[in-house]
């Protein structure tokens, strides 16, 4: 590349730049958003991580599940704020990933007539497909669990009420507990094979995605070194079969009714 068209460095801010213009430079450079992708992407593959471990409790039983659950609702105005800082955290993620992404095509608006990948993978050159059907994931589980919007049903006097809310209003009326069902939510919501199959779909292409992700996250911060690559390389597949395995494992043990036949 030339010194024309290089890219200019991003200078650390000085008195005579303020922080604002500086992290504007930063995120309009492509070593900065890149930089960014991968502080992201690793605080992102942390909740996952996070998540998992907090939904397998299902394995425990309706008491400690609904235990869990209930801590979390205890939060309150803080978990709120972990929300809203998680879904910065996903939106800075995807746009600049996005933007990173299109900059690569509009550097080369006619492909080339053969295509040779010599280093770049099929997961990496496939990124931005993955984390868009992730982002659509995200949204249908958060219909499905957070919001109830996939199943709505009438509450006995022509209303048309989300299904989660009817079988709280029922759990409250039975058991005197103020409190979510969240173990009986969960065993419902996974009864269904086309919920099931979908799930499973989503996270195979969210493996393929953190598979890159992980292994790339260290060469972006500098740490592509042959001397730790296969350790990378296996932290990688270890982080991406652990989560894939358990995210399959739970909706799976639903359907064959593995767990859940305490839930009529």
């Amino acid at each position: 590349m030339s010194a024309s068209t290089a890219e200019p460095a991003v200078s650390a801010p000085s008195s005579s730049l303020s922080h604002t213009r500086w992290l504007g430079e930063v995120l309009a450079s492509s070593v900065g958003a890149k930089f960014l992708v991968a502080i992201t992407g690793f605080l992102l593959t942390l909740f996952v991580i996070v998540h998992l471990l907090g939904n397998l409790q299902i394995f425990l039983g309706r008491d400690a599940m609904n235990s869990y659950a209930h801590y979390l609702k205890s939060l309150g105005p803080l978990l709120w704020i972990v929300r809203g800082g998680l879904l910065a955290v996903f939106v800075v993620h995807l746009f600049l990933a996005m933007r990173l992404w299109k900059r690569s095509l509009d550097a080369r608006p006619t492909p080339y007539k053969y295509q040779r990948f010599t280093k770049a993978t099929w997961m990496s050159r496939s990124m931005w497909l993955t984390g868009l059907v992730i982002l659509a994931f995200v949204a249908f589980h958060l219909a499905h669990f957070t919001f109830g919007w996939i199943s709505r049903v009438d509450d006995g006097a022509g209303n048309m009420v989300s299904y989660l809310d009817l079988k709280d209003a029922q759990h409250k009326q039975k058991t005197g507990e103020d409190r979510q069902d969240v173990y009986r939510m969960f065993i419902d919501g996974f009864r269904s094979v086309p919920i099931v199959a979908t799930y499973l779909a989503c996270m195979i292409l969210l493996g393929l995605h953190l598979r890159h992700g992980v292994r790339s996250v260290f060469q972006t911060l500098g740490l592509n070194h042959v001397k730790y690559n296969f350790a990378f390389e296996l932290l990688g597949y270890g982080v991406t079969g652990a989560v894939v395995l358990g995210n399959v494992l739970m909706p799976l043990a639903v359907l064959f009714k593995i767990i859940g036949t305490d839930v009529p």
